[in-house]
């Protein structure tokens, strides 16, 4: 079949020379570009990802630093409270006005309160609302507090070390952190009788110096989460409606790159636990913003492959031209001849294979047009030859 094509000269098009030329000038002009571009991008990716994650690491150290040095403020200012006589007797008149004093001189605590080491209730003060803390409380820490809260006190009691706690439905309304400090008994140091809690707002001015007014990059996001993943504080341009992330898989014991969805954005961020706290740190940016470097270089990248395509068309074109029109006269001489025709000669062009190829076939056709001459000439000089029958012995003649 494939036989009769050719001879008829229907050639597939992938069997053709021309075409053959103009797919091994694309494939010359493009794989190589295709390759060197794609490596180039894989690794330009790479860095991309890898600057970011530095940067965004270099930065969660710098606010795990200045979060750490405000929290040991905050202990200490605690501390020196809980460490007088009238604190460490867990009684209710000889707590509440230094508990009030303290409010009063630490704007920064919204309020306080103390329990014994079992969870009952023995003072709830708020600043400027001295009436609140007048009478002794009641209840157990357990029936007015979430469960996050009670394991926050517990951990206190257990391991004797001050802790953080961050919640966004706290008592009043208001988005809190609270600081639980242990106290100890004034005879043995070693015991502890009591914890104290102080609630700090999110809003006061040094945490908000903190979250909102450290410098990050325009794209940016930085928030501030509870236990939960609540937002608690933040920076930046927030996807709207966006009112907390999913934290079970988060690791809280390292700093930590992972990749999150909010509201249909993929953001490339950094999430790390807050010292002493159960709360949580996150700076992203979005993902797009991180490869837009990357995006812009494969565009051109494209560009350039869709101009190194063109101008192969156009090359192996013009290549395959004249070497195709060579071929097909050579081809058109040689069917003459199969035809009978040998007095047709070829043109030849140039000082190529091609041409050295029509010169070969011109000599052949020289070559055979000499043989038919001589063909001729013979069969005409034995057609012309006398013919004598008497001469010619006859049967039964001795």
């Amino acid at each position: 079949m494939a036989i009769q094509e050719e001879k008829s000269g229907k050639i597939a098009w992938y069997r053709r020379i021309g075409n053959r030329i103009v797919l091994t000038a694309i494939v010359a002009a493009v794989l190589p570009l295709f390759l060197l571009g794609g490596t180039v991008a894989v690794k330009v990716r790479l860095d991309l990802l890898r600057q970011t994650v530095a940067a965004q690491k270099n930065t969660m150290n710098s606010l795990l630093h200045g979060f750490n040095s405000l929290f040991h403020n905050y202990r200490v200012q605690i501390e020196s409270m809980v460490g007088l006589p009238e604190m460490q007797s867990m009684h209710h008149k000889r707590q509440v006005n230094i508990v009030q004093e303290f409010l009063d001189q630490q704007k920064i605590y919204f309020g306080c309160n103390i329990y014994d080491r079992e969870g009952r209730i023995i003072l709830t003060a708020v600043r400027n609302h001295h009436e609140i803390g007048l009478q002794p409380a009641s209840g157990t820490i357990e029936l007015t507090a979430d469960a996050g809260y009670v394991e926050s006190f517990r951990k206190v009691v257990a391991t004797r070390q001050p802790t953080l706690f961050g919640n966004d439905a706290a008592e009043f309304h208001e988005k809190m952190l609270f600081l639980m400090v242990p106290i100890y008994d004034f005879v043995n140091p070693e015991e502890v009788v009591g914890v104290i809690s102080c609630s700090i707002s999110i809003s006061s001015p040094d945490i908000h110096e903190i979250v909102c007014g450290f410098p990050i990059a325009e794209s940016d996001i930085l928030i501030l989460l509870d236990r939960h993943g609540n937002v608690l504080s933040s920076q930046g341009h927030l996807p709207e409606g966006l009112r907390g992330i999913n934290v079970e898989k988060i690791s809280r014991s390292k700093i930590e790159s992972i990749l999150l969805d909010l509201s249909g954005i993929t953001y490339l961020g950094t999430v790390s636990a807050l010292p002493g706290s159960e709360g949580l740190m996150l700076v992203a940016r979005p993902r797009h913003l991180v490869l837009e470097f990357l995006n812009q270089l494969l565009l051109d990248l494209a560009l350039m492959l869709v101009v190194a395509f063109v101008l192969a068309v156009a090359a192996g074109f013009f290549m395959s031209r004249s070497l195709a029109e060579g071929i097909s006269i050579l081809v058109d001489a040689i069917r003459n001849v199969a035809g009978g025709v040998v007095s047709h000669r070829v043109e030849v062009r140039g000082k190529d294979e091609l041409a050295e190829a029509s010169q070969a076939f011109n000599d052949m056709l020289n070559t055979l047009e000499k043989h038919r001459m001589m063909d001729d000439i013979w069969h005409r000089e034995w057609d012309e030859a006398p013919t004598d029958k008497t001469d010619s012995p006859g049967p039964g003649v001795l």
